[in-house]
């Protein structure tokens, strides 16, 4: 087995014994391998955060807002992720088709798409397609697949091919961590293989985190930075954090910065011509 295989399938097994301890002989025996072998891999899995090493074995990290399920997330999602959806709706013109996947900042996106006109929505996620069918002028294509019931989405083979005969201009992407060298990252095998394929079918990629979820790590890459082409965040980054990902030629967009963008030739000519009379006599 390979050592990459092997790691991901330690990493998910101490994941799923969130409550005790895994044994270096439990893993040892399960995968086939030494003692030593198990070591190495818990130290390395530990140096990226996706385990804590104790006596004789590993144990999970406590649960993660990013790992509770799907209804409870959405639920409290806080002020970023409402901006967030604001801002990455913005980017969404009318007659476009666009994918969004099944993440709670995603949710906030389509709860701002009710105004647009001749829109298309592809997406895995059952509350997206739920808010959107009170839209007529939207078209909603749901990928039917296995529906994994704590995360309200659809995953799967059929899933993966219906995108494959797909093409979408637009991809907004969820993920449970972002870093410069890995990119954007999820903890879900099945999930992050649905946010691959969907990835493919798009034009243009856009990552849609707030920033608590950037410089950590998780379990499995979606995406490198290069294959993203914009982000849309909130406040939170720090100025070098910005600049280095700009560096790379990807656009990150802020609430802040967004604000502070000059104003629009058109718009301006326009605000320029209504004189004080005018709005006197509104």
């Amino acid at each position: 087995m390979l050592a990459e295989l092997r790691r991901l399938r330690i990493a998910e097994y101490v994941r799923r014994h969130e409550s005790g301890v895994v044994t270096v002989a439990e893993l040892s025996q399960l995968l086939g391998v030494s003692d030593m072998t198990i070591r190495r891999d818990l130290a390395y899995l530990e140096s990226k955060a996706l385990l804590r090493r104790v006596h004789g074995g590993a144990v999970a990290y406590p649960l993660l807002e990013t790992d509770k399920p799907f209804i409870a997330r959405s639920a409290q999602a806080d002020a970023q992720k409402r901006v967030i959806g604001w801002l990455a709706s913005q980017l969404v013109q009318d007659d476009e088709r666009v994918i969004l996947d099944a993440g709670t900042t995603t949710l906030q996106i389509a709860y701002n798409l009710t105004c647009k006109s001749r829109l298309t929505v592809i997406t895995n996620n059952i509350p997206i397609a739920k808010e959107l069918s009170q839209c007529p002028q939207i078209t909603i294509l749901l990928l039917g697949g296995i529906v994994k019931h704590e995360e309200m989405c659809t995953i799967g083979t059929m899933v993966k091919q219906s995108l494959g005969m797909l093409s979408a201009d637009k991809y907004f992407l969820s993920a449970t961590s972002f870093n410069l060298q890995m990119g954007a990252m999820e903890n879900d095998m099945a999930e992050t293989e649905v946010k691959q394929a969907m990835l493919r079918a798009a034009r243009e990629t856009i990552l849609v985190v707030d920033s608590t979820k950037f410089d950590r790590t998780a379990l499995i890459q979606v995406a490198p930075l290069s294959q993203v082409h914009k982000i849309v965040t909130d406040d939170g980054l720090s100025p070098e954090t910005i600049q280095a990902i700009e560096a790379q030629g990807v656009e990150v967009l802020t609430p802040l910065r967004q604000a502070l963008q000059p104003i629009p030739e058109n718009i301006r000519g326009l605000i320029e011509s209504i004189s004080p009379n005018d709005v006197a006599r509104r």
